[in-house]
């Protein structure tokens, strides 16, 4: 059994340590700026985009530049920007997942170590009921089972919080910086309407504008070569080819209005979650309140106390935690459109 206490005096220390340090908060834009300088797509993605729109500037400076290589190259730049911005919601995504990761792995943390307070509470209430011959040896074996369970616990979840602290470094390039926290995103909420949606979609996602592109090109090559010069086979190749492209532009916008009717849901399905969450949370906070006016009066045990406590843990990390799917469905509809949605909110 000394072993037992000796286990927790080390994991007590080991987490005691970290909150005598200066602590500084790394806010998500921070985070997100550290990718931006580091991340090997984003930066390829801003060369290449630099690439195309010297390339089209030099061709609109050039006299000898045929009309339709000038469209092509016009096109190109506009395709580009947009697989840019494509890349850049992708960053922010791939950070922002890593972010909660880490808020959601010190959440789990701070209840496990609750969990293992009741536990010692709970043994050392057994162990003096059996003293008193109100319990039995095997009460006093599962007591110690259950307190060696949350002491593992414990560790794995110290465990899986350096893990998710590492991929979270990873992900921003950048190496481990001492004592720093992260803080919870505000929920924003966002007036949303398919139609709206789907007209964004239309500006910026890139699969519809790039067939979009396609068509423009094709229906110049079609006005280029109908005339008594241009032998009457590239013509019919131009006009077959306006065709195909027509084709896959619709295939293009029936899935955009899919996937973000889907995403839309989605969002709006989480939202309402979080609703219910935060119900939850403000219960949970009213019996706690409750708890302890009983427990000064001597109505309840501080084991029950602690019960309320662990509830109202558990209740902050599923509030928080339907925050972070709120987020998550927000990034995913803002790529099923191509901006992001959230910025344009933050500018209002």
């Amino acid at each position: 059994m000394k072993k037992i206490f000796l286990s927790l005096f080390f994991i007590i220390s080991i987490l005691s340590l970290g909150f005598s340090q200066n602590i500084n908060i790394l806010t998500f834009d921070s985070a997100v700026n550290f990718a931006f300088q580091n991340n090997k797509d984003y930066l390829v993605a801003k060369i290449n985009l630099e690439n195309t729109l010297h390339d089209y500037e030099t061709k609109k400076k050039d006299p000898t530049t045929l009309i339709l290589s000038l469209k092509q190259a016009e096109l190109n730049a506009k395709l580009e920007r947009l697989r840019f911005n494509n890349t850049r919601l992708q960053v922010i995504q791939s950070v922002r997942n890593a972010y909660f990761s880490v808020l959601e792995a010190k959440a789990q943390l701070r209840l496990l170590q609750k969990q293992l307070e009741l536990a010692k509470e709970q043994l050392e209430a057994v162990r003096i009921k059996f003293q008193l011959g109100n319990a039995t040896s095997l009460d006093v074996q599962q007591a110690e089972i259950n307190y060696l369970t949350a002491q593992n616990n414990l560790r794995s979840g110290m465990n899986n919080l350096n893990i998710s602290w590492s991929q979270f470094w990873e992900t921003l390039g950048i190496a481990p910086m001492e004592n720093m926290e992260l803080q919870e995103l505000p929920l924003i909420t966002l007036n949303l309407k398919f139609d709206e949606l789907f007209s964004v979609a239309q500006e910026n996602l890139i699969s519809i504008v790039q067939a979009k592109n396609n068509v423009e090109l094709y229906e110049l090559q079609v006005k280029l070569y109908d005339n008594e010069y241009t032998p009457k086979s590239q013509l019919i190749s131009a006009k077959n080819s306006l065709e195909s492209a027509k084709i896959t532009l619709n295939q293009a916008l029936n899935n955009a209005r899919i996937t973000i009717s889907q995403r839309l849901d989605q969002l709006n399905i989480s939202l309402e979650n979080l609703n219910i969450e935060n119900k939850n949370l403000e219960l949970a906070k009213e019996n706690y309140r409750i708890s302890n006016i009983r427990f000064s009066a001597g109505l309840i045990t501080k084991l029950d106390l602690i019960s309320s406590e662990i509830n109202i843990i558990k209740a902050e990390n599923s509030y928080y935690s339907a925050l972070h799917t709120y987020w998550k469905n927000l990034d995913n509809l803002s790529l099923a459109v191509g901006k992001a949605l959230y910025e344009e909110e933050s500018k209002k």
